[in-house]
């Protein structure tokens, strides 16, 4: 009789530990901020906004592919695809689409001459504000992409990013 119930408990735990494997394995976490901005592969870029926006790989290389021809022929930027996953269904259901909206993602000038320029992520902030509110993990991912277009910029002013005007 012993031998009966810890076979049992054994099948039980056995099956419990393959389906906390499966579901792990079948839904990643999604995480905006390990968003790719400066991958030199559209394709990689693509691929990375599956995995840190929606938590998932491609469906095929067709889709992606597909979005990749926009960024190549320059029919939308980088930034405008990753709204696209941000605001996307597949996102909104997703743990960070679920969160709050409370973050906003401003920036202040190091000195006098404007330069450096350093962005920050908070809930409340009286420098300069960008659009939002965000989520957290949104915000991170837009902070990331402001810092590496300022690395890319000659201008000592503020970065207009999605046509936000910084006064």
């Amino acid at each position: 009789m012993l031998f009966l119930v810890r076979t049992i408990n054994f099948i039980a735990s056995t099956i419990i530990l393959c389906l906390l494997f499966y579901s792990i394995k079948s839904y990643g976490v999604s995480s905006p901020g390990r968003n790719q901005w400066n991958t030199s592969s559209p394709n990689g870029y693509i691929t990375s906004l599956y995995q840190g926006v929606l938590g998932r790989t491609p469906e095929n290389h067709e889709v992606v592919n597909a979005w990749a021809f926009n960024i190549n022929s320059k029919h939308l930027t980088r930034l405008q695809i990753f709204w696209y996953f941000a605001n996307s269904e597949d996102c909104q259901k997703t743990r960070w689409g679920k969160q709050g909206r409370e973050y906003s993602i401003y920036y202040k000038y190091a000195n006098a001459n404007r330069n450096p320029v350093k962005y920050y992520v908070t809930k409340n902030s009286s420098d300069y504000h960008h659009i939002g509110p965000y989520t957290l993990e949104v915000a991170m991912a837009l902070r990331k992409y402001h810092k590496l277009k300022r690395k890319n910029t000659s201008s000592n002013s503020g970065i207009n990013l999605l046509n936000v005007s910084i006064k």
